[in-house]
């Protein structure tokens, strides 16, 4: 059964939403950023190493619970984007009912889950006996905010599938800014770390009744209903969700278990001083792998028409471009590393500086794989994918455990950075072969651009780190130098004339359009 006319099937210009949902989540990436650099140092400072740590551990346990999502979370978001362009409102029902079943039960399930690790937690984790129980009550805290966030993903799946980010990004960023601001008023009023996690857990979990608000709105006919649960709609999903989940996991496996083995094998307050680089790491990664996940459907229909050299085009072109963003940041950050976190943090996180250099580089490595995997999976090749992404994971925890024991934290980071190496090569090589680019002409086109750049800046940025004033305002203002350099010397040298036209044209026609919208609706106000 299908209808027509509801709002729900309405579409705006592309460029609008394109411009409207990228600018509002980089928004909400540059205020997390900014969150972190103010708020992360005071809680070292009122907390301690230790509980700090200790925070991080539980969160570490609790962010991987979201694997349980067992692939549904990217194949509802498919599903919703497929039935809405066939203007289908039952079959819509039918897959988000379905799912928020499924999601409910993984949401009982994850903090069954939380329970038992908090039983066994000293058993587990290499924790002082006076930690055992604040490590406990702040775990299952945490736990709380995963099971919610389960019960409610398919309200965020709703909105996302009808391009309507920009909703979800601003609640975000309100509340976001209000968990930052509770955040250091708790700790301001003397309360421990107990008193923080819950007060932080409960902003959390608010803006999930926001979610589902805005989900009703961008779909009125939006019914979660027993009567919409179908086995058949279970099965078609999870014949997509599974090489969905293998990557999934294996790519968690890979990059989020490093505080793990650092609380098995070390102690929460090697956890704290790891958590530094990864704070910083998050974030550059967050910056540079954004582009390519709007590019899937622009791969499919290459592939669908057999457009091959435009395929090839759009990989060198996309690769290059998100590879460039990546060097310029990261380039920047592991370069002064040591000056940036002095400044940041102060000199007893000097420990961090070699593993900010070596997670940097790991998210180098992300961003050159991130559009050839999307290439891969648009055309069809997702096993390969899934395998490669599989036994990188197990080579990363193969290599971490021996190396935590033999080099610490370094260790940690060195186990995560090698087996993510031989991944790129291999990604990289294939997506090449898919595209019938030979790997050697692929590195001249795409990692050459970007790579000299970045050699000659980050030359330049330290041979001046040296006479940089004390404060981190002015290691902020010379990193923002170096980036500017490398964008300019990119933009001159790593692309074309008709590249550079293209992009001119492309930001003057958002401009253009975005500019007037935005006029006309304050004029409304």
């Amino acid at each position: 059964m299908t209808t027509t006319g509801s709002r729900w099937e309405s579409r705006e210009n592309t460029a609008v939403t394109l411009a409207r949902n990228v600018s509002t989540r980089y928004v909400l990436i540059a205020i997390n950023m900014a969150i972190g650099l103010v708020v992360l140092p005071y809680n070292v400072q009122h907390l301690g190493s230790a509980n700090y740590g200790l925070w991080m551990l539980a969160a570490s346990i609790t962010a991987n619970f979201i694997v349980l999502d067992l692939g549904y979370g990217g194949a509802v978001v498919k599903y919703v984007a497929e039935f809405r362009a066939r203007r289908d409102p039952v079959a819509l029902n039918e897959v988000l009912s379905t799912v928020s079943y499924v999601f409910t039960a993984i949401g009982i399930a994850s903090y069954a889950l939380a329970v038992l690790i908090a039983v066994f937690f000293p058993h587990i984790f290499n924790v002082e006996p006076g930690q055992v129980q604040t490590g406990r009550i702040a775990l299952l805290i945490i736990a709380l905010q995963v099971a919610f966030y389960f019960c409610f993903s398919v309200y965020g799946a709703v909105t996302n599938g009808f391009e309507q980010y920009h909703l979800n990004n601003i609640v975000g960023i309100v509340f976001n800014i209000a968990a930052a601001a509770v955040n250091v008023l708790v700790l301001w009023l003397g309360y421990g770390l107990i008193e923080l996690v819950a007060a932080t857990t409960i902003l959390r979990i608010a803006p999930l009744w926001v979610y589902r608000h805005n989900a009703f709105k961008v779909f009125p006919e939006l019914r979660i209903s027993r009567d919409y649960f179908r086995r058949d709609r279970l099965r078609e999903l999870s014949g997509f969700s599974v090489y969905l989940a293998v990557v999934d996991w294996s790519t968690r496996l890979t990059f989020a278990t490093d505080s793990l083995y650092l609380g098995i094998f070390m102690n929460t307050a090697a956890v704290g001083i790891f958590a530094i680089a990864q704070r910083l790491s998050e974030a550059l990664l967050n910056l540079t792998n954004q582009l390519h996940t709007f590019l899937l459907p622009a791969v499919v229909s290459r592939a669908i028409d057999g457009q091959l050299e435009r395929q090839q085009s759009l990989m060198v072109k996309a690769t290059r471009f998100q590879l460039a963003i990546a060097m310029c940041l990261c380039g920047a950050v592991g370069t002064l590393a040591d000056v940036l976190i002095r400044a940041w943090i102060g000199p007893s996180a000097q420990e961090s500086v070699p593993v900010t250099q070596l997670l940097t580089l790991a998210v180098v490595l992300r961003a050159w794989t991130a559009m050839p995997i999307t290439v891969l999976q648009g055309t069809g090749h997702h096993r390969f994918v899934a395998v490669a992404s599989s036994l990188c994971a197990v080579a990363n925890l193969l290599l971490s455990i021996p190396l935590v024991k033999m080099f610490g934290l370094i260790g940690v980071a060195l186990g995560t950075i090698v087996p993510v190496a031989i991944f790129a090569v291999v990604v990289f090589a294939r997506s090449c072969a898919v595209v019938r680019l030979t790997w050697w002409h692929g590195v001249r086109l795409i990692v050459w651009p970007t790579v000299w750049p970045a050699a000659l800046v980050g030359g330049v940025l330290v041979a001046g780190s040296g006479a940089l004033p004390a404060g981190l305002v002015p290691v902020l203002g010379y990193l923002t130098a170096g980036v500017l350099a490398y964008a300019a010397i990119f933009f001159v040298c790593g692309l074309d004339r008709d590249e550079r036209r293209w992009f001119v044209s492309t930001f003057t026609a958002i401009g253009s359009r975005c500019l007037p919208r935005l006029a006309a609706e304050s004029a409304l106000r």
